[in-house]
């Protein structure tokens, strides 16, 4: 493709996409801070007991504190290569570009640990990041997947259980 001219990298570098990508990515960002201060608001604390349940106060907090600083961290990261391909410094670039589309942290798991149904700004942030023509398939399915669970999944509650003893089973430790 190049032979060191910037010219065919700057092609490969769709300013104006990112641009709109990063108002997307911003806006978002800027509903799921407002979920996240109505969870604050509505008194959810994050030391409470229910730090196991799926969709319980303390994972619903997470989730959408995940949610935004995921993607206000990612809105640096499209700053940062905007920046660099508007001064001319493609080279910097690197991958980040082709990167950037993969989407970013804190959407899935985040969304995996909130109560459902989800709260508006966050159905809305989710769907903008859908409607932007920018990221990849894999991303935009995991949003979709978001979206489209009944209920909270994570953390799994068999990861806390302890088996009980069927009837009959041998018991454990010393018998004698």
């Amino acid at each position: 493709m190049g032979s060191g001219s910037g010219g065919s990298v700057k092609r490969e570098i769709d300013i104006d996409q990112l641009v709109t990508a990063m108002k997307a990515v911003d806006e978002a960002g800027r509903l799921f801070e407002e979920a996240h201060a109505v969870y604050e608001a509505r008194g959810l604390k994050r030391n409470s007991d229910d730090f196991k349940v799926a969709g319980g106060s303390v994972q619903t907090l997470q989730g959408a504190e995940e949610m935004a600083l995921g993607t206000r961290r990612f809105l640096t990261e499209l700053a940062l290569v905007v920046g660099y391909a508007t001064a001319g410094f493609e080279e910097r670039v690197g991958g980040r570009s082709a990167t950037a589309r993969t989407g970013f942290s804190g959407i899935s798991g985040g969304g995996a640990r909130m109560a459902r149904p989800l709260l508006d700004p966050t159905v809305r942030g989710l769907r903008l990041l859908l409607a932007v023509d920018f990221f990849e398939p894999v991303f935009r399915a995991e949003i979709e997947e978001v979206l489209l669970a009944e209920k909270a999944t994570y953390p799994d509650p068999s990861m806390f259980r302890i088996p009980a003893a069927a009837d009959g089973a041998a018991p454990v430790g010393r018998t004698s």
